[in-house]
Protein backbone atom coordinates (compact mmCIF):
# COMPACT_ATOMS: atom_id res chain seq x y z
CA UNK A 1 0.00 0.00 0.00
CA UNK A 2 1.23 3.57 -0.70
CA UNK A 3 0.72 6.97 -0.90
CA UNK A 4 -1.88 7.99 -3.91
CA UNK A 5 -3.39 4.22 -4.33
CA UNK A 6 -6.55 3.64 -5.03
CA UNK A 7 -8.54 0.90 -2.63
CA UNK A 8 -11.74 -1.06 -1.72
CA UNK A 9 -13.14 -2.38 1.25
CA UNK A 10 -15.67 -2.40 3.74
CA UNK A 11 -16.12 0.13 6.83
CA UNK A 12 -15.71 -2.65 10.09
CA UNK A 13 -16.01 -0.29 13.13
CA UNK A 14 -16.45 3.97 13.32
CA UNK A 15 -14.04 6.16 16.37
CA UNK A 16 -16.04 9.34 17.29
CA UNK A 17 -16.95 11.22 15.73
CA UNK A 18 -16.87 9.67 12.25
CA UNK A 19 -13.87 8.19 11.37
CA UNK A 20 -14.46 4.84 9.49
CA UNK A 21 -11.42 1.57 10.16
CA UNK A 22 -11.38 -0.14 6.96
CA UNK A 23 -8.65 -3.29 6.76
CA UNK A 24 -6.62 -3.58 3.42
CA UNK A 25 -3.58 -5.75 3.34
CA UNK A 26 -3.08 -6.46 6.96
CA UNK A 27 -3.46 -2.92 8.01
CA UNK A 28 -5.96 -0.28 9.36
CA UNK A 29 -7.26 2.29 6.81
CA UNK A 30 -9.07 5.80 8.73
CA UNK A 31 -11.23 7.29 6.52
CA UNK A 32 -13.89 10.06 7.61
CA UNK A 33 -17.05 10.36 6.84
CA UNK A 34 -18.11 6.54 7.08
CA UNK A 35 -20.58 4.44 8.67
CA UNK A 36 -20.28 0.83 9.46
CA UNK A 37 -21.06 -1.80 6.66
CA UNK A 38 -20.79 0.77 3.64
CA UNK A 39 -18.55 -0.65 0.82
CA UNK A 40 -16.37 2.38 -0.01
CA UNK A 41 -13.43 3.54 -2.52
CA UNK A 42 -11.02 5.64 -1.32
CA UNK A 43 -7.50 7.12 -1.58
CA UNK A 44 -4.11 6.48 1.14
CA UNK A 45 -3.27 10.05 1.95
CA UNK A 46 -1.02 8.82 4.26
CA UNK A 47 0.61 5.96 5.77
CA UNK A 48 3.02 5.36 9.03
CA UNK A 49 3.56 1.98 10.84
CA UNK A 50 0.93 -0.28 9.49
CA UNK A 51 -1.45 2.74 9.71
CA UNK A 52 -2.85 4.66 7.27
CA UNK A 53 -5.32 7.76 6.08
CA UNK A 54 -7.88 7.78 3.32
CA UNK A 55 -9.49 10.24 1.35
CA UNK A 56 -13.09 9.01 0.74
CA UNK A 57 -13.89 9.07 -3.38
CA UNK A 58 -17.42 6.75 -3.38
CA UNK A 59 -19.62 4.66 -1.48
CA UNK A 60 -19.62 1.65 -3.38
CA UNK A 61 -22.64 0.22 -1.58
CA UNK A 62 -25.02 1.70 1.39
CA UNK A 63 -24.90 0.08 4.96
CA UNK A 64 -27.71 -2.21 6.36
CA UNK A 65 -27.98 0.90 9.08
CA UNK A 66 -28.75 3.35 5.92
CA UNK A 67 -32.28 4.14 6.08
CA UNK A 68 -33.54 3.83 2.47
CA UNK A 69 -37.22 5.61 3.48
CA UNK A 70 -38.18 8.25 6.00
CA UNK A 71 -40.30 7.67 9.48
CA UNK A 72 -43.43 9.04 8.12
CA UNK A 73 -45.69 8.80 5.37
CA UNK A 74 -45.51 12.97 4.93
CA UNK A 75 -41.57 13.06 4.87
CA UNK A 76 -40.74 14.18 1.10
CA UNK A 77 -43.75 16.73 1.59
CA UNK A 78 -43.00 18.77 4.43
CA UNK A 79 -39.12 18.25 4.99
CA UNK A 80 -39.66 16.23 8.32
CA UNK A 81 -40.52 16.97 11.60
Amino acid sequence: MKKGQMCEGIVEKVKFPNKGIVKVEDSEVTVKNTIPGQKVSFVINKKRKGKAEGRLLEVLERSPFERTEGVCPHFGVCGGC
